[in-house]
């Protein structure tokens, strides 16, 4: 440093100042805005280092959101929270920002799914009812892992079923929806174990696919021969054993439900099913219990009268026992007869008759061919009288026409009869036109004569008479019979009495070895002599007539 010094003057007894150099330092002041910027800046770098993945969720509805305040949880943990709040520029969504925490990258994928918890009352029951007092928050479900993603859309209902519970999806196959809605419960003997996921109508639209999970441990009941039913409502039937009322629970008469076991007692279950599989969900118990038969036989049935109350469906029945069904129905006309026709397809399953074994092997057409020549006809029969159902029978009828089974048209043809009902009217028809033609005039004018003839004959003089004269002989009889009775029947009893007596004098005479019989027997050798002697003194007599004057005399 340069420093002036300046001359030297008189007035040296005047002090001069001494200059000297000193270092700068840094004032204190600065120390605190240094140490201020310095955590600033670590709060900075940690809030950035911190900091998780912003997501961008839209919602149809902000109700219960608010930024800076909902909560997004996972498990009842919290992992992120709301941020902003806007609209979607049509107006038509909520987007919803949020910020999560650090880490949470691992749980956002493309099968990761949103949902606002609030309170809800619905048909599965009442839920979120805390949040009436902590307000609504943001539940999620990771799903299983994917690609990355960020933007999601926001469910409107809670799921069914998440990632974390235990379980087992399954795939049921239906020809109708029913009564079955999402989150309808599936029962196991009476236990719920499960709920429908979803549903939706099959790629080819002929079938309505339901996804259904079943919680452990019950998805090791569902096994590769299991089957499952539509429970919905209740089942109510009326046979010989009474009336039965039966359903699955109270939940499942509203809401509608599943069922599913192994309904063949007979059946060995197997191993349980893997993930995903596909069912058949039938319509009711009775159906999941009817055994499937892989031969079927189709036939036709011509009626030429009225099949109302026939249906598809309907049973064919042997004697009771049911042995197909019927398939199809409807009107043809022949051109040719002029006539119409209805004919009905018939299937007939060849395994529900059972064939005994060492009777030798028929196929099913020789079988068919000897029945039906043995008089095997079909005919239509009600089946419910309050319903007016019909169904098949298949029975012999002795006194039918022999007719054979025809091999002509796409399938054979079974011979029918007309059912009971047109028989019992061609009967009927048949005494009406014998009343026809009896003579109802000419025998209604001969009773009018007759009834004339006999109102001539009561009302004459000569009847009257007659009747008056029937009392005094009707008296002088009454008193012939009691003189019979008073005089007459004691004598009778008398004489019984001594016949009776008589005959047990003679029964004992004829008793073998009695005296009597001994002494009678006596006599009648003495007789026999007699008669001996009698007839040596005829022969005499008529030799020597003279002696009876002179004598038997002396031989010469």
């Amino acid at each position: 440093m340069n420093v002036n010094i300046p001359p030297e003057s008189d007035n040296d007894d005047i002090p001069q100042p001494v200059i000297r150099s000193r270092k700068r330092r840094i004032s204190i002041v600065w120390i605190i805005p240094v140490i201020a910027a310095l955590v600033g800046g670590w709060l900075v770098y940690k809030t950035f280092s911190e900091k998780g993945p912003d997501v961008t969720i839209t919602f149809k509805t902000a109700e219960g959101l608010e930024a800076g305040k909902t909560k997004i949880r996972y498990k009842d943990v919290e992992v992120g929270q709301v941020t902003a709040l806007s609209l979607s520029k049509d107006f038509s969504k909520v987007v919803v920002k949020a910020q999560f925490v650090k880490g949470a990258e691992a749980y956002l994928s493309k099968n990761t799914r949103f949902w606002v918890v609030r309170a809800r009352i619905a048909v599965q029951g009442i839920s979120g009812l805390g949040t009436l007092f902590s307000g609504a928050y943001i539940d999620m479900d990771p799903g299983k892992p994917g690609s990355p993603e960020y933007n999601f859309k926001g469910l409107e209902e809670p799921p069914i079923v998440t990632t974390v519970d235990p379980g087992r999806m399954f795939v049921l196959k239906a020809e109708r929806k029913g009564s079955i809605e999402i989150g309808s419960p599936v029962y196991y003997r009476q236990i719920m174990v499960g709920k429908v996921v979803a549903y939706s109508l099959a790629p080819d639209g002929s079938s309505i696919l339901f996804k259904i999970f079943i919680n452990a441990p019950y998805h090791e009941y569902v096994r590769q021969n299991t089957r499952f039913w539509n429970a919905s409502g209740f089942d109510m039937k009326l046979d010989a054993q009474g009336f039965h009322l039966q359903t699955e629970s109270l939940m499942s008469l509203m809401v509608g439900g599943i069922a599913f076991d192994v309904v063949d007692n007979y059946e060995t279950p197997k191993e349980a099913a893997s993930e995903d599989t596909v069912f058949t969900l039938f319509a009711d118990r009775e159906a999941a219990q009817k055994k499937d038969y892989p031969e079927k036989k189709l036939f036709i049935l011509n009626f030429n009268t009225s099949v109302r109350g026939l249906s598809p469906g309907a049973p064919v029945e042997f004697r009771g026992i049911q042995i197909g069904e019927v398939l199809d129905l409807k009107l043809e006309y022949d051109s040719v007869r002029r006539a119409f026709e209805i004919p009905v397809l018939i299937m007939i399953e060849p395994g529900r008759i059972s064939l005994k074994k060492g009777r030798g092997q028929h196929s099913f057409k020789n079988i068919i061919d000897y029945l039906v020549a043995k008089g095997l006809c079909a005919q239509l029969q009600t089946g419910n009288l309050v319903t007016g159902q019909q169904f098949v029978a298949l029975d012999f009828f002795p006194d039918s026409p022999r007719t054979p089974v025809s091999y002509h048209g796409d399938y054979p043809t079974i011979p029918t009869l007309p059912t009971q009902i047109e028989e019992l009217g061609t009967k009927i028809n048949h005494v009406v036109d014998k009343l026809d033609r009896l003579p109802i005039d000419q025998i209604g004018k001969d009773l009018r004569d007759t009834i004339h003839s006999a109102k001539r004959v009561i009302g004459s003089p000569e009847l009257i008479k007659s009747l008056r004269a029937i009392g005094p002989a009707i008296s002088e009889l009454q008193a012939l019979i009691n003189g019979l009775r008073t005089h007459t029947t004691p004598e009778i009893d008398a004489v019984l009495k001594q016949a009776s007596l008589s005959l047990a004098a003679s029964q004992a005479v004829l008793e073998k070895d009695s005296p009597i019989q001994y002494r009678m027997k006596d006599v009648l050798e003495e007789l026999s002599d007699a008669a001996r002697s009698l007839r040596v003194l005829a022969d005499y007599l008529e030799s020597h007539p003279e002696s009876i004057l002179t004598g038997k005399g002396k031989e010469k």
